[in-house]
């Protein structure tokens, strides 16, 4: 009797934990289940946030309906973009995700990147763009800290994801796609030096980028070749093909967007995108409160083994609120100069105000 319950006792152990985010055993013993993301830009540029999208809001107006509606999608990771000023106020309407990071600070300071996560968020990274073209021409990218977000996600026991949420420099002017280029090209150093660790890959936000355009910013050579990565939008809608100078790119299908998700598989775990769809995040009466499309990813995972603990796991720890406004009060101070420093890029924006009028806008 006694081997027979320590036989039984010994199956019991051996069973495998489950899984969070509809979660299954498929009959080899690798373990499967899906989960969903959505990367969303929130518009919330203090005053000219208020005016994209179908209706005028102020940005805390907006802020608290976004994060109502966000709360609301029960997905497992959110990234917004163009958080700035809102933050607190998205956050504090988005109770169903207990797990995330802390505001950077305002239009001046921050980066207005910013994740929610229904599952545990370690190792917290901010990092700056080193290139971003415009103060007063461009897209006026300078005037912020824009960059990416880097979390380590714990999304069962022992199973880490690697997430990464994004604001590439936008514009299709010469000098802001030289910019972005280069900050598809920082993220891959970034990856390649500190994130080949054997654990998926996800990256996410607003990258700015749509194949369609044809642009020299040309993410599949400067992020996705030296990464291993792939596209979402690419792989599913796209048939695979990246080159919009195939005449096998899809160019009509729905997606080719500014928002996109990227992603790549782990030694012990598969993931692979089943859908991308635009989730209708409007109010009663179909008002949107933001000029961009927010993008729901679901990906199915299979686990085949085991990976390594982390060496160090830290939780994200609010910045101390006195500290955040006196920054920006430095920061406000350093934008004003910069503004006026910009003055010199006046012919520049000459030239793009007339390139729109002659070629009209990038599709």
């Amino acid at each position: 009797m006694k081997r027979l319950l320590s036989l039984i006792l010994a199956a019991l152990l051996a069973l495998p934990f489950g899984f969070a985010a509809g979660a299954a055993d498929d009959t080899a013993g690798a373990r499967t289940g899906t989960l969903k993301f959505i990367a969303y830009n929130v518009s919330g540029i203090p005053l000219v946030g208020g005016f994209q999208g179908s209706t005028f809001t102020t940005t805390k107006e907006r802020a608290e309906i976004l994060g109502g509606l966000l709360n609301g999608t029960d997905v497992d990771f959110i990234g917004t973009e163009e958080d700035f000023n809102g933050a607190p106020y998205l956050a504090a309407e988005m109770t169903n995700y207990p797990y995330r990071s802390y505001t950077s600070g305002g239009l001046a300071q921050g980066q207005g990147l910013n994740v929610y996560s229904k599952y545990k968020i370690y190792n917290v990274e901010r990092v700056k763009w080193r290139f971003e073209y415009g103060t007063v021409s461009g897209s006026m990218d300078a005037l912020s800290n824009k960059g990416f977000i880097y979390a380590l996600v714990e999304f069962a026991e022992g199973v880490y994801i690697n997430v990464i949420n994004v604001h590439m420099d936008a514009g299709y002017d010469a000098f802001s796609v030289l910019a972005r280029a280069d900050n598809f090209k920082q993220l891959a150093a970034y990856i390649n030096e500190n994130l080949n660790d054997g654990r998926p890959l996800i990256v996410q936000g607003d990258f700015n980028f749509k194949f369609k355009r044809e642009l020299k910013d040309d993410m599949y050579e400067n992020l996705l070749v030296p990464t291993g990565m792939k596209d979402v939008w690419a792989e599913l809608s796209g048939n695979g093909v990246y080159d919009a100078a195939s005449p096998d790119f899809v160019r009509t299908a729905a997606g080719d967007d500014l928002d996109r998700i990227i992603w790549r598989s782990g030694d012990y775990m598969e993931l692979t995108p089943v859908s991308k769809t635009v989730p209708p995040l409007t109010g009663e009466n179909g008002e949107r409160y933001t000029d961009h499309n927010p993008m729901l990813t679901e990906f199915e995972y299979t686990i085949t083994g085991s990976e390594p603990t982390p060496e160090d796991l830290i939780e994200p720890i609010e910045e101390n609120a006195v500290l955040l406004t006196l920054k920006e009060i430095v920061w406000t101070f350093i934008r004003l100069i910069q503004t006026v420093l910009g003055l010199v890029e006046l012919p520049y924006l000459a030239y793009q105000g007339i390139d729109i009028l002659v070629n009209g806008k990038a599709p």
